[in-house]
């Protein structure tokens, strides 16, 4: 069956962002997943369900055939290249006409002999330029979503923010801005191959942010130099290192950076780091809506 877009990573926090705007848009979309009860949850038959795995070749062929389009996303894994390059090959073997590839931040490509993430990164950047498929490339900053979870945990526990960045400033960009470019690339075949360096609006130290959320909660919040964060225990060593080198390099004010390309893709400002906190931290979402206090990466 044809579907308008093939999504990987349907399941996960910007995929299970990006398939309703689709939806909305009125796409066909088909979904590869290694869980396709969740993908039924979600959707149920709005979406047709294609149960795969990028460690199975066969399975992410047999998905793309018929698909016009794919969202290219997986975790950080050792494997990352050549899943997703393995991935390319069988878009282009199916006819695809267009990727849409959500990369690393910028900093970590830039930096690759840094970053064992953004080295992997690059390998598939320059798979997808050769491949000779039109596409696009997202390379967004620090993520709300994943570096201020810790940030919500504590202080909805009463604790001192961790402060693992120092002084630096991070222009954080929620899943959301995310989301949003990405499904306009997705429709909008004139937006360039050249990478999509995606932020928010404004770059913020730790203890900006803590001032804010002490505003919402209206009371004082502190900083502990000494806190951290603990990984959580599913992770491997790659998955391990990757987020050491991403704290490092943040910390070296590598994330500061402010880009226009939210609003320029999508003719509207970024969602703020303080509209962030409040949904999560605001009066009636810190009884019904907090955060269970575990910390995921893409």
């Amino acid at each position: 069956m044809a579907v308008d877009i093939l999504v990987t990573g349907a399941t996960g926090k910007l995929g299970k962002l990006v398939v309703p705007r689709l939806l909305d848009a009125g796409k066909t979309v088909r979904v590869l997943t290694r869980r396709p009860q969740d993908a039924y949850d979600l959707w149920g038959d709005k979406v047709e369900v294609a149960q795969g795995d990028f460690a199975d070749p066969a399975t992410v062929r047999e998905a793309a055939r018929g698909a016009q389009k794919l969202f290219l996303l997986s975790p950080i894994s050792e494997a990352l290249t050549a899943h997703q390059n393995a991935a390319i090959d069988a878009a282009k073997a199916a006819g695809v006409l267009r990727i849409v590839k959500i990369s690393g931040s910028d900093w970590t490509l830039r930096n690759a002999d840094r970053s064992i993430s953004g080295a992997a990164h690059e390998a598939v950047e320059k798979h997808l330029a050769a491949s000779g498929i039109a596409h696009a490339i997202l390379r967004p900053n620090a993520w709300m979503q994943v570096s201020l979870a810790p940030v919500i945990a504590a202080a909805i526990k009463g604790e001192d923010l961790p402060g693992r960045y120092g002084n630096a400033a991070v222009s954080y960009i929620d899943a959301k801005d995310i989301a949003d470019v990405a499904v306009q690339a997705l429709l909008d075949h004139s937006i360039s191959s050249d990478p999509l360096v995606l932020t928010g609006a404004e770059a913020l130290t730790s203890l900006e942010v803590a001032r804010i959320a002490a505003r919402i909660l209206q009371r004082p919040i502190g900083i502990s130099d000494a806190s951290s964060t603990p990984l959580p225990s599913h992770l491997d060593a790659f998955e391990r290192r990757a987020i050491g080198e991403f704290v490092e390099l943040i910390g070296a004010g590598l994330a500061v950076p402010v880009t226009q390309t939210v609003s320029r893709i999508t003719s509207k400002q970024p969602r703020t780091v303080e509209e962030f906190l409040h949904s999560h931290l605001g009066p009636t979402q810190t009884q019904t809506h907090g955060p269970k206090g575990e910390t995921t990466w893409q």
